[in-house]
């Protein structure tokens, strides 16, 4: 690489960090400037709250609930015993008779 390239890649190398480091420096400033304009208009908007004169509003209060009745007990459905004859060899208990 010849002296006059190493030359101009120093530059452009010292150009671009000059560019980088000035675009930080510019956002801070900015980014300073809206906080303060932010600080200045909430100072500004509370003073402003506190010189507006207190308002006492009543509110009707809620009814009270009208109290209810208990709810009917649960009835269980009735239960229904259905005996079903069985079918085949009883083991001898058929009221005596012999096969």
């Amino acid at each position: 690489m010849s002296p006059i390239h190493r030359v101009g890649l120093t530059i452009a190398g010292i150009a671009a960090a000059v560019t980088v480091a000035g675009a930080f420096v510019v956002q801070g400033y900015v980014a300073a400037q809206q906080a303060q304009t932010q600080a200045t208009a909430a100072a500004t908007a509370e003073a402003a709250a506190t010189t507006l004169p207190t308002q006492i509003v009543y509110i009707k209060p809620a009814p009270t609930p009208v109290a209810q009745a208990t709810p009917a007990p649960v009835q269980q459905p009735p239960v229904i015993h259905v005996v079903v004859p069985g079918f085949g060899d009883d083991g001898g208990r058929d009221g005596g008779s012999d096969h």
